[in-house]
């Protein structure tokens, strides 16, 4: 097996990378990302979207593996080949009416997907379109951004902060990639997918106001 390393996803390039890599284990799951329960959504890509749902857009890896039910959002992917990963299920995902990779089962490809999130899986509210078609300097709120930091209410050390990192990431695991200690800024920096009104509930009702700072991958359309 040839050495694995995760990454933040960056569309296209990343993929091009994966090709290149050694022999992986084809389990399709970097991590316990979990599809069972998507397996019971009966939601499709066109149904009626409820008028206060938000509505997310991102360019990301989708990826299934031989033993998932279903395929999924990736925010961090193994370098290996077949690529590796675990993430959130997405409901509507046909493979059949997209261009995509595939190799020992495991299928996956780049796309730039738009969907709500209806607490277990990102229910498709726009066909998917692969990166390689469309130009991502159209999309610049998709690009990275550094997040805003406020001023802490309170001063932790780097081990509490990363504590509650790990606690955060430990609650939300299908869509929290990962979380560190910012010491020099005072914060605790999550690596998400995307930031749910529940996550951001968690976060405020636990600790202290400006601690938990957000790095999401799939924006609220219409905002940058």
């Amino acid at each position: 097996m040839g050495h694995k390393m995760m990454q933040r996803f960056i569309p296209v390039v990343a993929l091009l990378a994966l090709a290149a890599c050694g022999q992986g284990s084809g389990d399709g799951g970097a991590g316990d990302g979990g599809a069972d329960s998507a397996a019971d959504d009966t939601r499709q890509s066109g149904d009626p979207t409820p008028s206060d749902a938000v509505v997310y857009q991102g360019a990301l890896t989708v990826l299934q593996g031989v033993e998932r039910d279903a395929a999924e959002l990736c925010g961090a992917v193994a370098e290996s080949y077949p690529p590796q990963c675990g993430g959130l299920p997405v409901s509507g995902w046909d493979w059949d009416a997209v261009e995509h990779e595939e190799a020992q089962g495991v299928r996956w490809g780049s796309y730039l997907v738009t969907g709500t999130f209806d607490g277990k899986a990102f229910v498709l509210t726009e066909d998917p379109v692969p990166t390689e078609e469309i130009d991502m300097a159209d999309y610049p709120e998709l690009q990275y951004q550094e997040p805003e930091i406020g001023d802490p209410a309170e001063d932790l050390s780097a081990a509490e902060l990363q504590a509650i990192a790990d606690e955060i990431i430990a609650e939300f695991p299908r869509y929290v990639n990962g979380g560190w200690a910012d010491d020099q800024n005072g914060v605790a920096m999550i690596d998400t997918l995307l930031v749910t009104p529940e996550l951001e509930a968690f976060a405020a009702e636990r600790y202290p106001e400006d601690t938990v700072v957000f790095a999401p991958m799939l924006k609220p359309v219409g905002q940058g």
